[in-house]
């Protein structure tokens, strides 16, 4: 029994380690981020849109709700929280960082 249990943790150890698939999502930093930014770029992938932000620390990339924002307008994401290695099938892209939030509305 005890042959059988090794052989099992080797098999498994080994499957994992040759997996070919992008490392799972970890969420970095708070849940609560703030980003301020132009729009470069937006994909649309239901149930989001991806925005690309210049903001004043380098381009960030975004997530919110599906939203018709345009490219070249300033907008304000709160309650974001950051994923790094997170892979968005709908867009066809794996982002090294995406900040998931609300696209604030007004003023």
């Amino acid at each position: 029994m005890r042959s059988l249990s090794l052989v099992f943790v080797l098999a498994m150890s080994g499957a994992m380690s040759c997996s070919k698939t992008s490392p799972a999502p970890t969420t970095v930093a708070g849940t609560n981020t703030t980003l301020i930014g132009t729009v470069l770029e937006r994909l649309d992938g239901a149930p989001y849109s991806y925005l690309r932000l210049k903001t004043e620390k380098g381009d960030v990339w975004a997530a919110v709700p599906m939203d018709s924002v345009s490219t070249g307008k300033k907008v304000t994401i709160t309650h974001g929280a950051a994923l790094k290695n997170f892979q968005a099938p709908r867009v066809g892209k794996r982002f090294d960082l995406v900040v998931f939030g609300t696209l604030e509305r007004g003023g």
